[in-house]
């Protein structure tokens, strides 16, 4: 292990230019310094052994997982209130040891945007050694600018960065703000790789408010959330981070914690994908628990859900994690409809030939 440890340094990994295309080099690093590490149990709480997995019947197919060691190793989540400082005594990514380092992105030398919503930010690369998935790592931009688990814009310009590089669609993004199960108050989003395609890739989309860009999920969806699309990087890119921040800006003014989501569409017939990101606000705080069997938050609102219980494993149906979910909300939809009328016109328009369930 020592030896391996030694050569974890090369970590530093430059953005090949500020076009954002993908780049298969940045993916080969990424998984093979996590395979590295994984196979020698560098860093890791346990080896990652997910025992079963199935689709819920129904119509969303939530996809269900058993991986009882996270429920038993991980981490214990910190109480985190709503507009907590960062606080160094508690434990931060500044404490991980040099292996947990996967890579240190750099932005391209010339992406020297002026507009803060849209410069790229380095990020640190870590693997989670409690992981989900295969892959499964943390993005913490400005690692040593110690933000709190308070999304900036360069957080979300480096999220949207990072799926654009990465080549396999499969790869997602969740966040989750503190009182929405942030367990790290610490500014970090998770990336994993997610096998299978997720309700949310082609949920049916509703466009709400005066921003031509924002829709939400449709009354029929198992939770409530608005999302952006963002078909071409190069034209979407300023308004979408621009349309994101006013969004988060409106929910931290209403004090209303959230979570979100960043994954691939499904391909169309014509061969085309969008990136769409989802927020899901919540009307008021949750209490982090213990860290349980079963948790309402980014991933399993989009359609992932990963257990450490046998029991749910087995018993888990789409009614119980529907009422789940939407106790953890409540009905946001209703709180902000003064903000987000539905723009009706239009609806026919977004929501032509798009399925409403995975199993179509």
């Amino acid at each position: 292990d020592q030896q391996l440890i030694s050569t974890m340094g090369d970590c530093f990994y430059k953005l090949q230019d500020a076009v954002l295309k993908p780049e298969p080099e940045l993916q080969r690093r990424l998984e093979s310094a996590w395979t590295e590490r994984h196979e020698s149990g560098v860093g890791f709480r346990y080896r990652l052994n997910v025992e079963k997995q199935r689709f819920v019947p129904g119509p969303f197919q939530f996809f269900l997982q058993l991986n009882r060691d996270r429920l038993t190793q991980r981490r214990q989540p910190q109480q985190i209130s709503l507009n907590a400082l960062f606080d160094e005594s508690k434990f931060n990514f500044t404490k991980v040891h040099n292996c947990e380092v996967l890579l240190e992105l750099q932005p391209a030398s010339e992406d020297l945007q002026e507009d803060a919503l849209l410069r790229c930010v380095p990020a640190t690369l870590l693997i989670n050694n409690s992981p989900l998935s295969i892959y499964h790592s943390l993005v913490v931009p400005e690692r040593q600018r110690c933000w709190p688990q308070q999304l900036t814009p360069g957080a979300v310009r480096m999220a949207l960065e990072l799926l654009y590089r990465l080549p396999d669609r499969r790869y997602r993004l969740s966040y989750n703000s503190p009182g929405a199960l942030a367990s790290v108050n610490h500014q970090h989003l998770h990336l994993v790789r997610v096998d299978c395609e997720l309700y949310v890739q082609h949920a049916p989309l509703i466009p709400v408010g005066n921003d031509g860009r924002l829709t939400r999920l449709t009354d029929e969806s198992p939770v409530q959330g608005y999302c952006f699309e963002l078909y071409n990087a190069n034209h979407d890119l300023g308004p979408v981070c621009r349309g994101l921040s006013e969004l988060l800006g409106l929910l931290a003014r209403r004090d209303m914690p959230y979570n979100l989501f960043f994954t691939w569409t499904v391909t169309n017939k014509a061969g085309a994908a969008a990136i769409r990101v989802l927020v899901y606000p919540r009307l008021k705080p949750c209490v982090n628990k213990s860290a349980c069997s079963f948790n309402a938050a980014a991933l399993e609102m989009s359609g992932y859900v990963s257990v450490g219980d046998p029991v749910d494993y087995e018993q888990l149906n789409e009614d119980r994690i529907r009422v789940a979910l939407q106790e953890a909300q409540g009905d946001v939809y209703g709180a902000l409809q003064s903000e987000f009328p539905p723009r009706n016109a239009e609806f026919g328009e977004i929501t032509k030939g798009m399925s409403t369930s995975v199993s179509e």
